[in-house]
Formats: C-alpha cells, structure tokens, sequence
C-alpha cells in the first residue's frame, strides 16, 4: 500500500527498460478485457487502466457479469489479478515464465466462470511501429526477474497519481486519471473553458514510462495546440521544454536527486507540473 510519495534512487536504464516492456504487454489483458466487455465509452476509457493505491495496481474496469468483477495487475510480482467488487482478489496468476496465450487462456477460463462473454475478449491492435517489438510478442515467456525495474516503475506510476490527484482536486475541466495501455502513460487531461477555430483547447498532464523521446520515466505537460515555441517561457522544478515531433514541458525522473527526500523530490515534481500548467494556460487563453 502506497500513500506517500516513494523516493526516487539511480536504476539501470537498460533495466528499466525490460522491466517496462514486460509491464507493458501484462496489462494487455486488462486492455483486452475492458475493450472486450465493458460498457463502451466514447474516448475508449473502458479499454484503459486505473490505479488502485490499496493494492499498488493497475486495475480494470468494473465488468458486469453473474459476478462482477475486475482484472488488475500486481507490477512487481508481474501477477495477473482477478478482483470482485470489494477489491479482494479472487483468482491470480503468476506470469513469470507463462506466455500471452497462456495469460489469456488463463484469463478467459476464470472470466467464463464468472459469468461473462470471455471469448469475446481478444489483444488490441495497435498502428504498425506505434507499439514496442518484444520477444513476447512472438512466443518468449514473460520474465519477473527484473525486480529492481518493476519496483521503480511501480513508484513512479505511484508517485505520479498522487501528483495527478492534486490535480484532478484542485482544476476545472480535469477528466478521470486513465493509464493508456497504447502508450502506457497514465495522465489526465484538462479541457480549458475557451475554444480556438471551434476546437477544445487542453493541457495532458501526465508521465510517460519512457519511450522513443526519453529512455527513462518522464512527466509531461502537452498543450493542444501546439503554442509558438519561441515564446516558451522558464519552468520551475528544473524543467525544460521539448519541442521536437511535438511540444510539452518535461521533467524528467533522473532530474530527482537521489539525495533529496521524499517531500523534497514530490515538491520539485509538484512545481514543475504547477508551473508547466501555469504557463500553458497564459499562452492559450
């Protein structure tokens, strides 16, 4: 169980980046699950992931069926979860050396008795090149060997709904915090009160895990649209602007000192995050 901020240390990039990839292909069946069998919603929300701080979990959505029920994710164990609605687990599977048709068979076995369609449920299909390549993808078993990787990513994606919960409590036009299973980023989006050319301005808050921009974990603050990048003014917190392919304010977890405390790096992360949204506000409205 997480409520505090957890201290962000030096890890092994290339560590980091296994462990991620197994994260990311784990909570396909959560993604395949929601998209599968919950109510549809016009964002595609009911495909994506929410963050469970009792269990220290990706979770799904709540699926109605004989016995309702949800299918969550413990990241450190790499352990599939099967929930009721008091969140107590009632089904759970290792994938440390299982395959994704393993998982899903496993998967579609206990959602059958449950009382839901369970063949329905099938892998999103992503854009070609817009989702990582693994081993996993082509028969190789999941590997819950890179524990220092999957603890860090764990408390990054903690840490950083606490820091979107500030938000979401305190901002006007916020949406609910999702965790995208396309990019794995969870954030939230806010959707200003004014309009340019008849669009909804807003501003994605969020932290992306790493990806072809950062090979580490990394939050940002995306405007839509984009503003004139020669206007960009300074970030608190040691933030900088990235304006190549697309522009957003980035901190970036390395940026934390592992010397600092907890309430040191969650204050930092905090003003970066406030002041990024701050600036972006004044450039769009």
């Amino acid at each position: 169980m997480s409520n505090a901020w957890q201290t962000i240390g030096k890890i092994n990039l290339q560590e980091l980046a296994e462990a991620r990839l197994q994260l990311h292909y784990a909570i396909q069946f959560i993604a395949a699950t929601g998209n599968a069998l919950a109510e549809p919603k016009p964002d595609y929300s009911h495909s994506s992931l929410g963050w469970n701080p009792k269990l220290n979990a990706f979770v799904g959505e709540v699926i109605q069926a004989n016995t309702p029920f949800q299918v969550a994710l413990d990241p450190v164990s790499l352990t599939s979860l099967i929930l009721n609605q008091k969140g107590e687990t009632i089904a759970s599977f290792p994938l440390h050396q299982k395959t994704l048709g393993e998982g899903m068979k496993w998967h579609k076995e206990e959602i059958s008795k449950l009382g839901a369609e369970a063949e329905k449920i099938t892998f999103l299909s992503y854009p070609p090149d817009d989702f990582p390549d693994h081993a996993l993808a082509h028969g190789a078993s999941f590997d819950a060997t890179q524990e220092a990787g999957l603890k860090a990513l764990t408390d990054y994606y903690a840490n950083t709904h606490l820091l979107l919960q500030e938000i979401v409590a305190t901002t006007e036009g916020t949406s609910p915090i999702h965790t995208w299973p396309h990019h794995f980023d969870m954030a939230t989006l806010i959707t200003l009160p004014s309009t340019k050319n008849g669009e909804a301005m807003t501003i994605g808050v969020g932290m992306s895990p790493g990806d072809q921009s950062y090979n580490e974990p990394y939050w940002y603050i995306t405007p839509y649209p984009y503003p004139d990048t020669a206007t960009l003014p300074e970030l608190d917190g040691d933030g900088f602007w990235h304006t190549q392919h697309w522009v957003g304010a980035v901190l970036k977890t390395s940026q934390l000192s592992e010397n600092e405390t907890a309430e040191a790096q969650q204050e930092k992360a905090r003003a970066f995050v406030n002041s990024a949204i701050k600036a972006l506000r004044s450039l769009l409205i």
